[in-house]
């Protein structure tokens, strides 16, 4: 960590100090010095964002890049965005690398605002994929042979669904969740904890309980939640995904899920449900894939789930690509050396 990060971090919030407004106070200086390197390839002339960054738009900030966030709320000494910026103005991996250092003020600024939780406010910016801008909503698509088979599902599932309100959403997502709607004009919502997995837990969930109505997606993995929390999920009649991937479920857990009825894929990735839980998910009518891989689920008891629903996808082991096979130039390289 920097010197000037290390002091910036010491310095006292005053207690009758305003918080840091995102539109006004830390989107200019993002404008002004980084979203030119950190945007959408399609308004950059087609140039990737460098390292793999964007941030011109809210879901592309919490997103971060492959190695993980770069905002962590509450903790600017733990977000990497806040130490890049803080370097010392010798240092090769300072950002931004061009126009010079920004100015006490604005790392300040900028560690303020992650310090005092990384608010957005209003503000979305460039939409996440599949999501139209708040001023392009469009209406959902009519049904056509031609949709995507999930898209056709979820129309069918939201037929005369009402819409959950702006409020409402606001609402559910609390402080560490993330909903939007399964595609554009969809009354179907997923919904997912990006960046905060490690902090959301059964009362995170028990909060979705305002719209579970509308809940098609719901990712759960790597959180803390308890078999409590799918007590709440019991009440989503219209779930289709459910990820409860490294997460202490248990079979008394799962029980909970027995009603949905409508549930198409299943993720217990090393879940510690044993074979006491077949019974339940091959009561569950319609799922169509369910991934078993290093749960304690055993081998006879993945067969017998096999058995019993022959038409169900059972991921009882790593799913790899293939090797990649060599060019020739590759192949010929190799063999000159």
């Amino acid at each position: 960590m920097s010197l000037l990060l290390q002091a910036l971090l010491a310095l006292p919030l005053a207690n009758d100090a305003v918080a840091v407004d995102f539109s006004d106070e830390v989107l200019p200086i993002l404008k002004a010095r980084c979203i030119e390197c950190h945007q959408d390839p399609a308004k950059n002339a087609g140039k990737r964002p460098k390292g793999g960054l964007r941030l011109d738009g809210k879901h592309w900030i919490l997103q971060g890049t492959r190695s993980g966030p770069v905002v962590i709320a509450g903790a600017p000494q733990e977000s990497t965005l806040i130490e890049l910026i803080a370097l010392d103005e010798n240092d090769p991996d300072l950002m931004p690398p061009k126009g010079g250092k920004l100015t006490s003020t604005e790392i300040d600024t900028l560690s303020r605002w992650v310090a005092e939780g990384a608010s957005f406010g209003d503000w979305v910016g460039a939409p996440a994929p599949g999501e139209s801008s708040p001023d392009e909503l469009k209406p959902a698509p009519k049904p056509s042979g031609k949709l995507p088979r999930s898209v056709l599902l979820y129309m069918a599932i939201g037929e005369g669904l009402n819409a959950q309100t702006k409020e409402q959403i606001t609402i559910a997502e609390g402080e560490r969740g993330t909903i939007k709607p399964v595609f554009p004009g969809s009354p179907l919502l997923a919904v997912g904890f990006p960046s905060n997995q490690g902090r959301t837990g059964t009362a995170d969930v028990r909060g979705l309980m305002c719209c579970a109505e509308n809940v098609a997606t719901l990712d759960l993995g790597r959180t803390r939640i308890s078999n409590e929390a799918l007590s709440t999920v019991a009440n989503m009649p219209r779930l289709v995904k459910l990820d409860l991937r490294q997460t202490n479920i248990t079979d008394e857990g799962l029980k909970h899920l027995a009603g949905l009825q409508n549930l198409r894929s299943l993720n217990l990735f090393k879940v510690n449900i044993t074979d006491e839980s077949i019974e339940i998910i091959s009561g569950l009518k319609k799922l169509e894939t369910v991934y078993l891989w290093q749960s304690k689920v055993s081998p006879a008891g993945a067969q017998r789930l096999r058995d019993r629903r022959p038409e169900l996808r059972v991921v009882y082991e790593a799913i790899l690509p293939p090797p990649e096979r060599p060019s020739p130039d590759d192949d010929g390289q190799r063999r000159r050396r």
